[in-house]
């Protein structure tokens, strides 16, 4: 802390500098402080009463490649609906624009507007009918090795989300930590600030788990869940493998480093894909059983 007297009136002017390891609301003050002078001589005494309040977020970290969304078709088929995120576009549909990027197709390329900005845009279709997805991250304490592994895969989740988000997708959460928290799928900038500040609140020590007390009225029968779990788990899958939809699987997001060995059933009712960090970077990798 620094402390300054030399202001009008004989007021005190307080600087402090705060370094924050932990996310979470935090507050500050109020506090008093005494000032010796050398051998004790002189001691002044000042109280504060104000509070100043503060947030450290989850950091939203980069993520490279892209995750694809599973077919919803039974068991089957390995065969991604949303491969092509462009549909052919006609009067009808409404789309907004995006800068050009390699690859995009020639056809989506809005001329008039990239005559007017010096820069090639293309247009983005606000595909109404794309699936909503609803994340469910599982954060019991008791999965997790320490509470440094388990806010490292709360960080992994949010950097998923702010993908899909980016991509605009509809998307939603569903987590427990000793509170159910249900936020339903929607898109944009305003979904993504609901989904950090529930993030930043969540509590650590809960030992309960979300599969104890999901209930299948968090979400509607079209929405695709992505189970988030620390590790794969025999006895955890066998009792997750009821919060699917019948003949349908279910994705699974494996926060952690390392996997234990895989069963033989999973690959028929499971989609496993792990969030792996390196180079500061998040990536979704499909895993083969």
């Amino acid at each position: 802390m620094e402390f300054d007297d030399n202001f009008p009136l004989g007021s005190w002017k307080v600087k402090y500098r705060l370094q924050c390891l932990r996310r979470g609301f935090h507050s500050v003050g109020p506090f008093k402080i005494k000032l010796h002078t050398l051998f004790g001589a002189l001691v002044v005494e000042k109280s504060y009463s104000g509070c100043s309040s503060l947030a450290v977020y989850p950091r939203a970290l980069p993520f490279s490649g892209y995750y694809h969304i599973e077919s919803p078709e039974p068991y089957g088929a390995r065969r991604n609906l949303y491969k092509n995120p462009y549909s052919q576009l006609d009067y009808t549909e409404s789309y907004d624009l995006r800068p050009f990027a390699p690859g995009d197709p020639f056809k989506l390329i809005n001329w008039k507007v990239s005559a007017r900005q010096g820069e090639v845009y293309v247009k983005r279709p606000d595909i109404t009918s794309q699936a909503r997805l609803i994340v469910a991250l599982e954060f019991s304490r008791r999965l997790y090795p320490s509470e440094e592994i388990q806010d490292l895969a709360l960080e992994k989740v949010f950097s998923f989300l702010t993908h899909l988000l980016s991509n605009n997708y509809q998307v939603g959460l569903l987590t427990y930590d000793g509170k159910g928290h249900y936020l339903p799928p929607a898109r944009g900038k305003k979904q993504l600030n609901l989904l950090k500040k529930l993030f930043t609140g969540l509590k650590a020590g809960c030992q309960e788990t979300l599969l104890e007390h999901v209930s299948s009225k968090h979400r509607a029968y079209g929405d695709r869940l992505i189970w988030a779990v620390p590790g794969l788990n025999h006895d955890y899958l066998s009792s997750l493998s009821r919060v699917k939809q019948t003949g349908q699987k279910l994705s699974l997001l494996i926060t952690g480093d390392n996997r234990e060995p895989l069963y033989d059933n999973l690959r028929n009712h499971f989609y496993i894909w792990q969030l792996v960090l390196s180079q500061n970077r998040v990536q979704a990798k499909r895993v083969e059983t």
